[in-house]
């Protein structure tokens, strides 16, 4: 009768997470609604990638795929295609559609994603998501991307999901872009959705804003690795907090508490001191005096502060070479998506909005910890990725797959569908081994073997860093940078500097 309760509650529990999740989208779409009521919306353009950019949306739906059984595809006519759009808008659009496709498409059906540039109209790129779900029925398609419209499913649960407002938001975001979007389908067929938006380069646009290039380049990758580790680490919470010793023992972390609010302080103090030494600055410009000498384990600073807010020390922080390995959390009531985006862009290596959970907060405090340690580590070593204890038959697999991204490592266009094709598995196979033999995903697992060949280069060669990104396959030397120093601590001119002959 236990085991039978359990199952019960785990099944009222499951339910109650979902539909908070469902309910948290919908807040987040009704906020970009409102904005776009309120201010009217803003698009702030940089060059990238669009190609890349939209591939690597779709690779975040390959475990959704593999969990409903559900075919996924992507295909471009283009190996890639440089252009200016808007990274956050165009991101929700190809979410938007990619989730509308998984919700409503069956079990062993597919989801087809495809891109190309219009024949007799090559200044256009034309984006296509199609599906073999239920349809859309004829009536519906003239209203399909109004504001709250919702069509009519047989299927109850598929009714009671939508809001009426992602469509619509995907149409506002397009033609932000001075583009189009249509749906086409026949009932029982399954929809497919075309996007059309014109193809812009700075060149012929004018300059891009240095500020507006940096936040869009930068965004995507703002909270991957911590935000991966969580699910684990809450798992592991009590463990965690059973092996920390007594708080003021000098083998803790140390940690520096920015904060203008003696309430705050003392509430931080109380909290952390069980498992951190903590330091305490009451502004930015306090911090700052402190920061060089002292060499806190992490910072933890609100962002408004009289004198110098949180932004301003972490930009201080991250810019000098004797404190640029120290990480920086972010404390702040601002809620806004771009507020976020902007103390991210700055340096800040994670952003908790008030009120905030203190043992999740410790958690990601010690992750960080953690995390730029095991970096200083490896700088200290040699920056080659961490060895691993495998199996003869994984060593060959794995062995294999360095030698055909070592042979190709060049190519911008080298993707995982090809590499699980030259090793003879399906990417969804590909994905499981690889992230059990090494811990990385495919998509990481050629960008980590691109960074090892990167930090030679830089060590031996008199090439600068942008020859060295070019000729090992970075259609951007400022995600070159970004990922070199997700991965060793520093920016790979700072390497080039230290390491260099």
């Amino acid at each position: 009768m236990k085991e039978v309760s359990d199952d019960k509650q785990l099944g009222r529990l499951t339910l109650m997470h979902r539909n908070a999740l469902r309910l948290l989208n919908l807040v987040n779409q009704l906020l970009d609604f409102r904005k776009s009521e309120v201010a009217g919306l803003h698009l702030t353009p940089a060059e990238g990638d669009i190609v890349a950019f939209v591939r690597h949306i779709c690779a975040s739906f390959l475990m959704l795929s593999e969990k409903k059984n559900i075919h996924l595809t992507f295909y471009s006519a283009v190996e890639s295609l440089n252009m200016l759009f808007d990274e956050d808008k165009m991101g929700k659009v190809v979410m938007n559609l990619l989730s509308n496709a998984f919700k409503f498409t069956p079990e062993g059906g597919r989801v087809d994603v495809s891109m190309e540039v219009l024949k007799g109209e090559p200044d256009k790129l034309l984006l296509k998501v199609s599906d073999t779900g239920t349809g859309i029925k004829d009536e519906d398609k003239e209203h399909i991307f109004e504001r709250f419209y919702q069509v009519d499913h047989p299927d109850p649960n598929l009714q009671s999901t939508g809001s009426g407002i992602g469509l619509s938001l995907v149409h506002d975001f397009v033609t932000l872009h001075e583009g189009t979007v249509q749906v086409l389908d026949n009932v029982g067929a399954g929809s497919v959705f075309l996007v059309t938006i014109p193809i812009k380069q700075v060149g012929r646009e004018g300059a891009v804003s240095e500020s507006g290039r940096k936040k869009e380049a930068e965004k995507v990758f703002v909270e991957s690795e911590i935000e991966q580790a969580l699910d684990e680490e809450n798992e592991a919470l009590s463990d965690d907090m059973d092996d920390t010793t007594d708080g003021g023992d000098k083998e803790q972390p140390l940690v520096l508490v920015v904060d203008d609010s003696d309430d705050l302080v003392a509430f931080m103090k109380d909290s952390l001191s069980l498992y951190f030494r903590i330091q305490t600055a009451s502004n930015g410009r306090e911090a700052w005096r402190l920061i060089p000498d002292l060499q806190p384990d992490i910072i933890v600073s609100d962002v408004m502060m009289p004198e110098m807010d949180g932004n301003e020390l972490c930009r201080w922080v991250k810019t000098d070479k004797r404190t640029e390995n120290i990480p920086v959390i972010l404390l702040t009531a601002k809620q806004a998506v771009e507020d976020k985006v902007e103390s991210l862009t700055i340096g800040a290596d994670d952003y908790v909005t008030k009120p905030f959970n203190v043992e999740v907060l410790i958690l990601r405090m010690r992750k960080l910890i953690d995390l730029y340690g095991k970096r200083r580590q490896r700088l200290r070593i040699e920056p080659e990725p961490s060895r691993i204890v495998i199996t003869s038959l994984d060593e060959q697999l794995v062995a294999d797959a360095i030698k055909y991204v070592e042979a190709n490592i060049g190519r911008s266009d080298l993707s995982v569908e090809e590499l699980s094709r030259e090793l003879g598995m399906s990417r969804v196979h590909l994905y499981k081994k690889l992230s059990q033999i090494t811990g990385k995903t495919p998509i990481e697992f050629i960008r980590i073997i691109r960074l090892k060949r990167a930090a030679q280069l830089l060590r031996e060669s008199q090439r600068n860093v942008s020859e060295i990104a070019y000729q090992l396959g970075f259609n951007n030397p400022k995600y070159f940078s970004k990922y070199f120093r997700d991965e060793f601590g520093v920016l790979p001119s700072v390497y080039q500097e230290r390491e260099g002959k």
